[in-house]
């Protein structure tokens, strides 16, 4: 049996607003994905925004960034939503000052973008920023105050930032999608002989490398840092 973690985004649906749609070769691996493998999607939507994607998942699911995973029976797993808890508990008052904190950027800034605190089950989730009219240059100095607000100050190893295409993120670093991707792990039955990863994102790297084979495009984020970081060393050993 196959198992394939896979992030929808560039393969399923498009990455971004830019993004022109599905091409040829996507495509193609999505279709020779879902002859021979069970999916599992490992994506920042929620259980409704899953449902747009155009593919049946009817196994696990990783859901929120992390935050969420719901079982092969369409509930959400127990052990892993008393974890989340647990830790949404410890950190609602850093993400309430971070969506502040991204208010008054916006603000301050004049970069016309919009904050947003969002919760599950009573408590703070995350805190994201948006453009109205998806203004590159807005959100790219938002994102560039917003992360040194967060590394200067007292919430550095508590918050995480992600940037996407149309937004940013602020999240809990203790949730994230490598926790889940290997608490799912350790679910799947013996039968399970091949855990592919498949992601076009570079944030991804940390699930994919927790499973058995990773599967990147050559052009995409994952292998430009590998290379990218290959290089640093490569100039460091030189030098």
């Amino acid at each position: 049996m196959i198992v394939a973690f896979v992030n929808p985004a560039g393969l399923l649906i498009r990455s971004g607003p830019d993004d022109p749609g599905r091409a040829e070769a996507p495509a193609a691996l999505a279709d020779l994905l879902s002859a021979g493998a069970e999916w599992i999607p490992v994506t920042g939507m929620d259980e409704e925004e899953l449902l747009e994607v155009p593919a049946l998942f009817t196994s696990w699911q990783i859901l929120r960034h992390g935050a969420v995973i719901v079982t092969p029976d369409g509930e959400e797993d127990p052990a892993w939503r008393r974890l989340t808890r647990e830790t949404l508990a410890g950190s609602g008052e850093a993400l309430r000052l971070a969506h502040q904190a991204a208010e008054h950027i916006g603000m301050l800034g004049q970069l016309g973008t919009e904050a947003a605190l969002h919760e599950r089950g009573g408590l703070p989730l995350r805190v994201t920023v948006r453009h109205p009219y998806g203004v590159a240059p807005a959100l790219a100095a938002a994102a560039r105050e917003w992360r040194a607000w967060l590394e200067e100050g007292p919430f550095a190893g508590e918050l995480r930032l992600l940037e996407d295409p149309a937004e940013l993120i602020v999240l809990p670093r203790e949730l994230n999608p490598e926790s889940a991707v290997n608490y799912v792990l350790n679910q799947l039955p013996e039968d399970v002989t091949l855990r592919l990863g498949v992601s076009a994102a570079a944030g991804d790297a940390a699930f994919l490398a927790l499973c058995d084979y990773a599967v990147v495009p050559g052009g995409g984020g994952v292998l430009r840092s590998a290379l990218e970081a290959a290089e640093r060393q490569a100039e460091d050993d030189l030098g």
